[in-house]
């Protein structure tokens, strides 16, 4: 089992900082606005997840650390799912001196399938989750629900005192859709391994998905669908007919990253059924 230290990626912190100009001279919320701010340019996408898990399915290095994130962002503009991008984000805020941990999310499609982080700052907490491309920090509080405007889309954080957990909720001038459930609960680095190994076989990984916030709203693919998002507004495109450059134009990922994707799900499938891994989906 992959062992999750944050203090061995100190180079991965530093080349962060050095390729996007990020100057933190204390652990103060101004510092973790910016960092979170500089973070968000790493984009939710499991292209190179799908790609490397077509490689490695005998192997124990499935998982995309720090330094293959940043590296990988830097030269190909690859972000990442939602647990590489926790625990390297964690890893960034742990060496600039903040105090968070990370906690599991419960979702539609499954238990413990979501991950995110909670920082501990002047005897307050907030959630920040680059897995939803929170740029801002979302303070965590059961005696009163927040509400906070990101780019394209209102998020509301409520406790629901039955359940004993926080609920986040987005919102636009439509309507409102739950997302997902958490508790105040830190993981345990081997819990938050095993479910991050889990995630390679569940249906995320059965389709190209990507993620990304531009300064009027948010960009969301899925197979061949794209929805641009912003908060009094919504498009829809079925970009079938030009996939391949959609990608490299809004996400910069180059067109033979985007085939190789493609050719890898239909083998990883395979392996999956072979394995006996592949469940279908309830209609």
């Amino acid at each position: 089992m992959v062992e999750l230290i944050p203090e061995k990626f100190s180079d991965s912190v530093r080349f962060f900082d050095d390729f996007f100009k990020l100057k933190i001279s204390r652990a103060d919320m101004l510092g973790l606005r910016l960092i979170l701010e500089k973070f968000s340019a790493l984009p939710y996408e499991n292209i190179s997840k799908i790609i490397k898990l077509s490689r490695t399915w005998n192997k124990n290095d499935k998982v995309r650390l720090p330094d293959e994130v940043m590296n990988d962002h830097a030269d190909f503009h690859f972000g990442g799912t939602c647990f590489s991008l926790t625990f390297f984000l964690e890893t960034i805020l742990l060496r600039h001196g903040y105090q968070c941990y990370p906690v599991m999310g419960d979702m539609r499609a499954g238990k413990n399938i979501h991950s995110a982080l909670i920082v501990t700052f002047q005897r307050k907490k907030y959630l920040v989750d680059p897995g939803y491309l929170l740029n801002q920090p979302l303070e965590i509080n059961p005696q009163k629900p927040r509400l906070y405007r990101a780019e394209g889309v209102g998020v509301e954080l409520v406790f629901n005192p039955q359940l004993d957990c926080y609920q986040l909720v987005t919102f636009n001038k439509e309507k409102m859709t739950w997302r997902y459930n958490f508790q105040d609960r830190a993981c345990p680095k081997d819990e938050f391994v095993k479910h991050w190994e889990a995630s390679f076989t569940k249906p995320s990984m059965h389709g190209i998905c990507l993620t990304k916030l531009e300064k009027d709203g948010m960009i969301y693919i899925h197979k061949n669908f794209m929805r641009h998002t912003t908060f009094s507004d919504k498009k829809n495109f079925n970009i079938r007919a030009n996939y391949h450059s959609t990608i490299r134009s809004i996400f910069g990922i180059d067109e033979e990253f985007v085939e190789q994707a493609r050719l890898a799900l239909k083998f990883n499938l395979e392996t999956e059924q072979k394995m006996g891994l592949f469940i279908p989906r309830k209609k």
